[in-house]
């Protein structure tokens, strides 16, 4: 066998499928390694494998047509990757590269879609990731429409952490320049914020690497806006009208 059935076994997306299938799965399956920073997914390519994080931590970026980041989303353990082209069989508009050295269970996208197509269970976890897709796209939508683009910094942050949370993957923070196109702001901007929001102790920063330390703080702040941040801290006045 290419892979241990036991590790089939340990995604959800599988269970409950009769052992024939699994057996299947695990004779052309095949294991994948990736350093971190490492592209493992570029923009515009066709996706061969349906691809299972088995540890390590990703980001997946999507694009719009004019190259600006529309959305970045934060992977880590059980999750899935290329499984829109299970439907469509079309380009990505996205691409994913590794933060840490990784290592993810790759099935041939032949396979998985007789998979999905043949079983239904497979095929209704595949309309929850897409109904999954579809309300993060919709969270998104609402965040662009805030006009103060330090409540969209808020925001969009908070919306990351939740999803990093989820996957037990430690609170991660993206390129300044990254979450300054996810926002539709400049770098410049997304720095004040950062700055503010580590003087509030809502980040701390230590080198190079900034990390979330109060996720209920960095809550309230996406739910109400720079307008909550304490009167102690000497915020700037175009952080409020901005």
């Amino acid at each position: 066998m290419s892979v241990p059935v036991t590790l089939i076994q340990q995604f959800p997306f599988f269970d409950d499928l009769p052992n024939a299938e699994i057996l299947s799965l695990a004779l052309v399956g095949q294991m994948g390694s990736a350093k971190a920073n490492q592209e493992i997914l570029a923009l515009g390519s066709h996706v061969q494998y349906l691809s299972f994080v088995v540890t390590g931590q990703l980001q997946l970026t999507e694009f719009a047509q004019d190259g600006r980041i529309v959305s970045l989303s934060l992977l880590g353990p059980g999750d899935v990757i290329g499984y829109l082209a299970l439907a469509d069989e079309l380009p990505t508009t996205y691409s994913v590269r590794t933060l840490s050295e990784c290592n993810l269970l790759v099935l041939p996208m032949a396979n998985a879609r007789h998979l999905a197509l043949s079983q239904p269970k497979v095929t209704q976890r595949v309309f929850r990731l897409l109904a999954q897709l579809a309300q993060r796209a919709i969270q998104e939508r609402a965040m662009l429409s805030l006009p103060n683009a330090f409540h969209r910094i808020f925001v969009q942050l908070n919306m990351l952490t939740k999803n990093a949370s989820e996957q037990h993957m430690g609170n991660i923070i993206p390129r300044q320049q990254d979450l300054a196109n996810m926002v539709n702001t400049s770098r410049e901007t997304v720095s004040r914020a950062l700055q503010i929001l580590i003087k509030h102790g809502v980040l701390s920063k230590t080198g190079h690497q900034i990390l979330i330390t109060s996720e209920a703080l960095l809550n309230q702040l996406a739910q109400e806006g720079p307008q909550a941040l304490p009167t102690t801290i000497d915020v700037p006045s175009q952080v409020l009208t901005e």
